[in-house]
């Protein structure tokens, strides 16, 4: 690990003049034109998604997961628009597009990167119901998904390090976020914000991919909707991980002891609360199986 080279970018050029991405697919723009016109149209974002069949069929994949748990299966594009309205397919199209358009080769971390980021929307939304139902929970989703999209820039433009970074991690059984400052390395969490300012992603993704790790939690203290949404997202991607990941037992007490004060519930109640999360990952495992 001491024979890692630093990193050293500009963040001025950074994705733009080296280590450089394409621009998001047209698709993602064009339909984001149609909803903000005077005259958005389901049936022209329907023929705009359709021309991209590998696109088309992930985001009936999305629709049909247990994350929106319709009622009937979704079958066409045209279903899903009438189903969850412009907005939000609009929000799985551009979602789906980041990861794409990223074109990672190493295929086992991608599909981590898909049960983290689903697992973490699942728990989200679960945490939100009982907590914070009045947050919209279709930004929820998009939040949730792209909140770890640093860590693929990470693993493109930088893979000895994000190797390096995952061996302490495993090693030491800690936080991701932990093992990168015990590394001296940038965070994952300044390379997707970089991304975010890049391709101009919404806010709340911004704010997600900013403000999700266990100190980020603690210092969450405000009441406005802004802070609230950052601490559902802070939550879920805690809880899940404690779900799921191998950790030490001092990085576990600590997530559990800040989630339950942070959502001041008894320690029988936060087990309870642990089980129902833990309960979920059979609908992750079984998204990121028909996702790929």
């Amino acid at each position: 690990m001491t024979g890692l080279a630093p990193i050293e970018i500009d963040p001025n050029t950074f994705l733009r003049e080296h280590f450089t991405l394409p621009a998001l697919p047209e698709v993602v723009m064009k339909i984001q034109q149609v909803i903000e016109s005077d005259k958005a149209n389901m049936a022209e974002v329907a023929d705009l998604i359709n021309g991209e069949p590998s696109l088309v069929a992930q985001v009936l994949k999305v629709a049909n997961s247990a994350y929106y748990g319709l009622p009937r299966e979704v079958t066409n594009v045209k279903f899903a628009l009438a189903f969850l309205g412009l907005n939000e397919v609009y929000r799985m199209v551009l979602c789906l597009s980041v990861v794409n358009t990223l074109a990672i080769d190493e295929k086992g971390e991608l599909e981590k990167f898909w049960f983290h980021s689903f697992y973490t929307a699942l728990s989200t939304k679960y945490l939100a119901k009982k907590y914070e139902p009045h947050l919209s929970y279709e930004e929820l989703w998009s939040a949730a998904i792209l909140h770890d999209i640093g860590k693929l820039i990470y693993l493109k433009f930088f893979p000895d390090h994000y190797k390096a970074i995952l061996k302490l991690k495993q090693e030491e059984g800690c936080l991701f976020s932990m093992a990168e400052k015990k590394l001296s390395l940038p965070s994952s969490a300044f390379f997707g914000n970089l991304l975010c300012g890049h391709w101009r992603l919404p806010r709340h993704i911004e704010d997600a991919g900013k403000c999700h790790t266990l100190e980020d939690l603690l210092g969450l203290a405000g009441k406005d909707e802004r802070t609230r949404f950052k601490r559902m997202i802070c939550l879920g991607t805690l809880l899940a991980i404690l779900s799921s990941e191998e950790l030490n037992e001092t990085t576990k007490h600590e997530i559990a002891s800040a989630a339950r004060s942070v959502l001041g519930c008894t320690e029988s109640d936060f087990l309870t609360m642990m089980g129902d999360i833990y309960a979920l990952k059979a609908d992750v495992e079984r998204f990121v199986a028909e996702l790929h």
